[in-house]
């Protein structure tokens, strides 16, 4: 049974506002064991040409995965997701994330919600995403 929330097409799912720091994208590259100096050593990115160390892909698909997923609140599951990073996003600059569902299937196990997400820096697309959505039953 899905919590009391809308989960029909149009509605928007989110915005999820976050601010990365230079220890968020440290730890993240260490975890991931993302070698690329890019996203912890400022010298290095600016040598790149890039304004300041900048926001691993990885990391921005973890956002928006934990945007729907806090969205679910545990009525269903991410079955599938694609992300595009279309512009790098520096750290220290507050990323906002905001999905809206694009169509509803019902399937006897459940139906299943396409949804759209962009990211936004300065009100400018950062990035988009794709994802499917599987509401239990």
């Amino acid at each position: 049974m899905t919590p009391n929330r809308d989960f029909s097409a149009g509605h928007i799912i989110g915005p999820l506002a976050l601010t990365p720091g230079p220890a968020d994208l440290f730890m993240f590259s260490a975890v991931t064991w993302n070698r690329h100096q890019i996203h912890y050593n400022k010298d290095r990115a600016l040598a790149e040409g890039l304004p300041d160390v900048v926001v691993q892909r990885g990391l921005i698909g973890n956002y928006i995965a934990r945007m729907l997923a806090a969205w679910l609140k545990g009525a269903g599951r991410i079955e599938a997701l694609s992300w595009r990073v279309v512009k790098s996003a520096p750290v220290n600059r507050e990323l906002v994330f905001q999905g809206i569902i694009s169509s509803i299937e019902s399937h006897s196990n459940g139906d299943i919600l396409r949804c759209s997400v962009e990211g936004r820096l300065a009100g400018e697309i950062f990035a988009t995403a794709e994802a499917t959505l599987r509401l239990g039953r």
